[in-house]
């Protein structure tokens, strides 16, 4: 007798449900995981897409100020709306004339960026200046400054 409580013989075989439930909890664990990169990944999207308007409309502006500030006016008529360019064109501004360089350029801040069809307006901020508001509107997918739209809109 003490020969069989000392040599128990070969372990018994796992129970199959116990292997069954592990696969299942592997599975549901994979799935939880898959569904929550999916949710991060579609959450990212819609931001993105939804604020990507916005991104332009303050790269736009950002752009215009340092041609701006470079004397640039051949990049600063190609950010004007039609209207805007060909009354700047008319004043002077020279389409070839791409002045200085960029270490003119001064920082900007844009904000309060409001969307409304084709038509934007954003906060400036520079420094040792007041701000100001800019308009532009939407013309060909790019967005153009655009100081005629300042009359059309409501403050």
């Amino acid at each position: 007798m003490d020969e069989q409580i000392q040599n128990p013989g070969p372990p018994l075989p796992p129970s199959p449900l116990r292997g069954r439930r592990r696969r299942r909890f592997a599975l549901l664990a994979g799935a939880f995981t898959a569904l929550a990169v999916f949710a991060g990944a579609a959450a990212y999207g819609v931001h993105w897409w939804t604020h990507r308007d916005e991104r332009r409309v303050s790269s736009a502006v950002t752009d215009f100020a340092h041609a701006v500030d470079r004397e640039d006016s051949a990049t600063a008529l190609g950010l004007m709306c039609a209207e805007e360019e060909q009354s700047a064109v008319e004043s002077g501004a020279s389409a070839s004339d791409h002045g200085l360089g960029s270490r003119y350029e001064r920082p900007v801040k844009t904000s309060d960026i409001t969307i409304s069809g084709d038509v934007a307006r954003v906060r400036l901020t520079r420094p040792s200046q007041p701000p100001a508001t800019l308009y532009l509107r939407k013309e060909g997918g790019a967005w153009k400054l655009c100081d005629p739209e300042r009359q059309s809109r409501p403050q």
